[in-house]
């Protein structure tokens, strides 16, 4: 819990100092590569820590508090890859495209990740369970989003977990609009 809280923190303060409040950022580019570094060395041992539940793998009713403990520890790898993203951006760096978060679980539901009663959240979960039968969203699945055209629909799975989905999800989703915009516009380019 304790390296969960100091991650947390870092993920708030780095965005202060790599992005700034006013105009300018806190840091000076490319100090702040360093600390970059150092941050994947801290999300690289929260995830040492555990990022996934048997009962999320047996699609069955975990604990509330162990739930809630790892769909905070994801949220935040996925807070510090998306940090990672707009720092790359920001300075024309290469993106990278974090296909190795494509098994975890996309962010929760809101009404579930909102939701600070143990027994609702019980009830709310199970029938959340029943709703994604065939097992809960992926990151994989978000990433393979096509927002190309305006012709293009999503698929079932991908339409209602957006309709669940808390501002972070929308927030995940806009960014992977945007990559899949840049890297289909750089396809272009090089042909």
């Amino acid at each position: 819990m304790d390296l969960l809280a100091a991650a947390q923190s870092m993920l708030i303060l780095l965005i202060i100092l790599f992005f700034g409040i006013g105009h300018s950022p806190a840091l000076a580019h490319p100090i702040d590569a360093q600390l970059l570094i150092d941050m994947w060395n801290v999300k690289r041992s929260l995830a040492s820590t555990g990022l996934f539940l048997e009962q999320e793998s047996n699609h069955t009713l975990p604990s509330w508090k162990e739930w809630a403990v790892v769909s905070a520890k994801r949220r935040t790898i996925l807070g510090l890859h998306h940090l990672e993203w707009a720092w790359s951006l920001r300075y024309g760096y290469p993106i990278l495209t974090c296909f190795e978060l494509g098994p975890f679980p996309a962010p929760a539901a809101r009404h579930l990740w909102q939701n600070g009663h143990e027994k609702e959240w019980e009830c709310l979960y199970k029938d959340w369970l029943r709703q994604w039968a065939d097992g809960s969203y992926k990151m994989a699945e978000l990433f393979r989003v096509n927002a190309s055209k305006e012709s293009d629909a999503l698929d079932p799975r991908s339409e209602l977990w957006l309709a669940e989905a808390d501002e972070f999800g929308m927030m995940l989703m806009a960014e992977d609009m945007f990559l899949y915009a840049e890297f289909s516009s750089l396809k272009l380019t090089m042909m």
